[in-house]
């Protein structure tokens, strides 16, 4: 076996048997055996290509998306998908609007549990969407809880995507919608091309942001009345789903 191959295959194996669990790099370099400066270099590929995560700089690694989907014996970031299914099952139920759940691997979102009766997800698969950040409610919420590394990251991978027709910017100053976004913990989006509102909320585990509900409805559902009440009730999953979060740890 070519000798890198058999360094990153011995770090999936490694973070394999902590599945859920982060490792830092210097864990996995001392686990595995590989110098830290190699490790590094590898880690950082197995990120480029998903089958690693870099949840953060303080809590290290553990496995992405496409180690989940290899397997399909689980599905990626099956406890908060557990946590969060009944209550963003509930909130479909209260407002019959498109509701769903995301999150941010190596700065690309992924779509983990919706429920899109009326299709209005774009590219979705079996269990992961992905989807430009800048132009989505969804996104803007993830990019404003992210440091400057990650943000870096997450805006540079949106010029390796193919443009599309929704991929307008929908706010131009970046900097100040994300500080409001920090404010308020949600976001409201009109988008008028595709004549619909979008909605994301937070989700905390106690210390960091880690996910975002999403709600989209068609602008013919849009009155004073229901903005308010999908305001509303939106904050209101994603502080339920943030409370169960925190007991969980």
């Amino acid at each position: 076996m070519v000798n890198s191959v058999k360094k990153a295959t011995d770090i999936l194996q490694i973070l394999s048997n902590n599945p859920g669990s982060c490792l830092t790099l210097g864990a996995i370099a001392q686990l595995s055996g590989i110098n830290e400066s190699t490790c590094a270099h590898i880690v950082s590929s197995l990120c480029d290509t998903f089958f690693i995560e870099r949840v953060s700089r303080k809590e290290g690694y553990r496995l992405g998306p496409w180690a989940y989907m290899l397997s399909r014996k689980e599905r990626y970031q099956e406890a908060l998908i557990r946590i969060s299914e009944p209550v963003l099952t509930w909130l479909h139920e209260q407002l019959k609007a498109t509701v769903f759940l995301d999150v941010v691997c190596n700065g690309r979102k992924f779509v983990l549990f919706y429920i899109d009766e009326e299709h209005r997800l774009l590219n979705s698969g079996d269990t992961i969407i992905q989807g430009k950040m800048e132009s989505t409610a969804s996104g803007l919420l993830h990019m404003a809880y992210m440091d400057k590394e990650d943000l870096r990251k997450a805006l540079s991978r949106e010029n390796d995507l193919p443009e599309v027709s929704q991929a307008a910017v929908p706010y131009p100053d970046l900097d100040s919608t994300l500080s409001r976004i920090r404010s308020s913990g949600y976001i409201h989006v009109e988008n008028r091309e595709r004549r619909e509102q979008s909605f994301a909320f937070k989700v905390s585990d106690g210390s960091r942001n880690v996910a975002a509900i999403g709600i989209v409805y068609s602008d013919t559902m849009e009155t004073p009345e229901f903005h308010e009440k999908t305001k509303k009730l939106g904050k209101q999953a994603g502080s339920e789903i943030s409370r169960r979060l925190t007991f969980s740890r």
